[in-house]
């Protein structure tokens, strides 16, 4: 019978929030169910009987009403910049886009954002798209007498592709901005082309990159020490692909690196949590507890 773990209570929040069970977290965790209930009750997360949680209502249990009607983000946070994300099954959602399909009914176009005063408000309804934006832009532009917006800018770059809004109505070119961005960083270095990758594995190997020893580096952005590729619109775990692509399956619970190099994602590498408890056991078995 495998030791009891000493979970922490940010380990069992996070089951909580995942929509689990007292009694499958008490089982997953080794936890006492008392203390499972106690911080059910103190957090204010209710009870599941059936299902998991959804994933509005997982958004729900991680946001905080605030004076102005304000939703605080109480989740996970990524970036120099403390972006709100959240984690749901395998992959991770922007909560500001779940807030703009909840009020709006449909996937947002282009980056969501808050358009009110709070840093990373998630409110439904102070959130917006790229699309509504450039109409509310379009509506304070109409409003104070600017004009037919230009059909070409001063490089003779078609407005109908590139052109876009300041919040004050005024027009300014897309493409202009970004080879003046360009530009900037250095005149002479000729655009770099992205491959475009045709599925999540392809993604995933073009950012995996193999090292001396059998290891494997990932050149992709890290959120909170893990490996995160973000592909069509959803951010998934490098290590989850690694072990998936490894073993032909996915992983239970977290997989993780085992060879001692932080961040490998060599697929027989890592391990996931039935096999970290069967080498546990192994090695309680030989050498004693």
């Amino acid at each position: 019978m495998p030791a009891p773990v000493n979970a922490s209570d940010t380990d069992i929040l996070a089951l909580l929030r995942d929509g689990y069970s007292n009694l499958r977290i008490s089982r997953e965790l080794h936890v006492d169910k008392t203390r499972v209930a106690r911080l059910r009750r103190k957090y204010d997360i209710p009870n599941v009987t059936l299902q998991p949680l959804t994933l509005e209502e997982k958004w729900a249990t991680r946001t905080k009403l605030i004076d102005g009607g304000h939703l605080e983000w109480l989740g996970e946070r990524a970036g120099a910049t403390s972006t709100p994300v959240m984690r749901y099954k395998e992959a991770s959602y922007s909560p500001a886009a779940i807030a703009f399909e909840k009020k709006h009914g449909r996937p947002p176009q282009g980056y969501v954002k808050a358009e009110c005063e709070y840093p990373h408000c998630v409110a439904p309804d102070h959130v917006n798209d790229e699309a509504g934006r450039q109409e509310a832009r379009r509506k304070v532009r109409a409003e104070r007498g600017l004009g037919d917006l230009p059909t070409q800018c001063v490089r003779g770059h078609d407005q109908a592709e590139h052109g876009r809004l300041e919040p004050d109505g005024s027009a300014y070119c897309g493409m202009c901005k970004v080879l003046d961005k360009r530009a900037q960083r250095d005149p002479s270095m000729p655009r770099r082309i992205k491959p475009r990758a045709t599925s999540l594995e392809e993604a995933f190997r073009l950012r995996a990159k193999p090292i001396d020893g059998g290891h494997v580096r990932w050149t992709g952005p890290i959120t909170n020490t893990t490996p995160n590729l973000r592909y069509r619109g959803a951010n998934h775990s490098a290590y989850r692909i690694a072990f998936r692509l490894h073993y032909g399956r996915v992983p239970e619970g977290q997989a993780r690196p085992v060879c001692g190099v932080p961040g490998c994602l060599a697929g027989g590498h890592l391990e996931d949590r039935p096999m970290r408890q069967r080498t546990a056991s192994l090695f309680n078995a030989i050498f004693g507890a």
